[in-house]
């Protein structure tokens, strides 16, 4: 009997529910595969845009001025801007003394770079000369968080000579073209700067976002949305429905359809307006079951707006450093999983073309490409997603075949699958798997059976090797007997490949 599983792409992984319990064509386990337009593919890895950093980059932000797109990364004592070309330490003449829980904060504010690293005074850089401190900033004052919000940069969490003001929201006056803000003085009325506590709920302050026309303020366990008046008051803020926060600065991205928050206990969407959970029944358990405890405030979460996906990064049990993603497609709705090689933070921006190479760093041959001749799937002025690593790299994502020339495994796994009657026994004799790619694209296909539910027990069989244009009639002999089967694919090599459906040749056997 032959049945075909089609749409492989549709349903993604689900890694909390039980598997005998979803669809045939959904997932239960996976790493480095994405689910998008029906189909599933190999994720594409990463490629490094500069040479190795002198430190180790804790933030990255895209910054472009003067006919020039720089990416700025900054460690805890240094500061580096890269235009593809040359790299130019921009540190100030006082170095930044935080540590690495001190998250960098900041922003472009009117063609001017503004950076907060939360213990030292806030700096600000208009392309030329160094890191300089913030024009008008009160003296002895810190913020955990500075932000630009139309032409006023907003503080949040502030510490004035020693004396913290966890509920603290402080913006400045208007900032004129081309410039930062003259002033934050509040007793000033000819100027607009001002600042609120926001002190109905006890949860701290710890960063902001704007959305379109709002600047949405997270605290621990809630959310404002600030927004501007025209009148006196200059700003309104309001209180947003749910009791929902921000786990840590930087666990928030912008996407078409609203924010993408990582609380401390979900992943929410809203676009100012009550939470949805997008995750709950279907990494929610997962995620919070393998986020180390210890250093989950070094988690980040950064849109990848090539391939319409939003990826939560956080540092698995008993690591430092991000070690993998959960990765949501905002449009397909489906979740894949990524491992990551100890990332630090990630940002997207526009990335000169000199920084990139589109055919040196594919790690296949030219004849067997399935991308055109210069190929690149995104214009200059696109945005891309930029990653950095505690291994002193910068690297752009999903540009290559390998992760900056190493191979990388690529799998999809599906548990529990009872086609159709989960108290017969069934036998496995092959599958025909139709994959998009090269010719010669190897995959690896195995296949398990079970008599009970339980992943764990599964017997797998030996590995088979499917080869794209090779192996006759696209079937892969390999057999396995249960009333609960399985199958794996594992990539072999560094080429790109799709399939939106595969057949399954089975017989029954009988209910024992």
């Amino acid at each position: 009997m032959i049945k075909t599983i089609q749409l492989l792409g549709q349903v993604g992984i689900n890694k909390d529910a039980q598997a005998q319990e979803l669809p045939d064509n959904a997932w239960s386990d996976g790493a480095n595969v994405r689910f998008r337009n029906g189909a599933l593919e190999r994720m594409k890895g990463e490629q490094q845009v500069f040479g190795a950093t002198t430190v180790v980059p804790y933030f990255v932000i895209a910054y472009y001025t003067a006919g020039k797109r720089y990416w700025i990364h900054a460690g805890l004592g240094k500061v580096f801007a890269d235009d593809g070309t040359t790299r130019t330490e921009i540190t100030p003449a006082t170095p930044p003394s935080g540590a690495i829980d001190d998250r960098w904060t900041g922003g472009v504010l009117n063609g001017v770079l503004v950076l907060n690293n939360g213990v030292n005074n806030p700096y600000f850089w208009a392309g030329t000369g160094v890191l300089a401190p913030l024009t008008g900033w009160p003296a002895s004052t810190q913020a955990k968080s500075i932000r630009p919000f139309k032409n006023v940069l907003v503080a949040l969490n502030v510490t004035k000579s020693g004396t913290n003001y966890a509920h603290m929201v402080k913006w400045s006056d208007a900032a004129p073209p081309g410039s930062v803000p003259g002033s934050w003085d509040i007793a000033d009325k000819t100027k607009l700067a001002g600042e609120l506590e926001l002190a109905e709920d006890p949860s701290l302050m710890v960063d902001q976002l704007p959305w379109g026309d709002v600047n949405i303020i997270y605290k621990e366990n809630s959310m404002y949305a600030m927004s501007a008046t025209g009148g006196d008051d200059v700003f309104r803020f309001t209180r947003l429905p749910g009791s929902v926060g921000l786990l840590a600065a930087g666990c928030v991205a912008s996407t078409p359809y609203g924010h993408v928050v990582l609380t401390h206990g979900d992943v929410i969407i809203h676009a100012g307006q009550g939470p949805q959970s997008i995750i709950n029944g279907t990494m929610r358990r997962w995620l919070f079951r393998n986020i180390d405890t210890d250093t989950r405030n070094r988690s980040f979460v950064v849109a990848n707006p090539q391939s319409k996906e939003v990826w939560i990064c956080f540092p698995e049990l008993g690591q430092t450093t991000c070690t993998q993603a959960a990765v949501w497609n905002w449009e397909d709705k489906t979740w894949s999983i990524r491992r990551l090689n100890n990332l630090t933070y990630g940002a997207t921006g526009q990335l000169a073309p000199s920084a990139t190479s589109k055919w040196d760093a594919q790690n296949f041959a030219w004849d067997d490409a399935v991308s055109a001749w210069s190929e690149d799937e995104l214009s200059p002025a696109q945005e891309r997603l930029l990653v950095c690593s505690q291994s002193q790299t910068v690297s752009a994502a999903d540009v290559t075949g390998t992760v900056n020339g190493a191979a990388y495994t690529s799998f999809a796994q599906r548990d529990g699958i009872t086609l159709g009657d989960a108290s017969a026994v069934k036998t496995i004799r092959g599958l025909r798997i139709r994959a998009e790619a090269s010719l010669g694209t190897k995959i690896q296909v195995e296949v398990g059976g079970s008599m009970n539910p339980d992943a764990n027990s599964v017997t797998w069989s030996p590995p088979v090797i499917y080869e794209v244009g090779v192996t006759p009639y696209n079937q892969v002999d390999t057999f396995a007997t249960g009333r609960f089967l399985s199958w794996r694919l594992t990539s072999l090599d560094n080429q790109p490949w799709r399939m939106t459906s595969l057949d399954v040749d089975f017989v029954g056997a009988g209910r024992y």
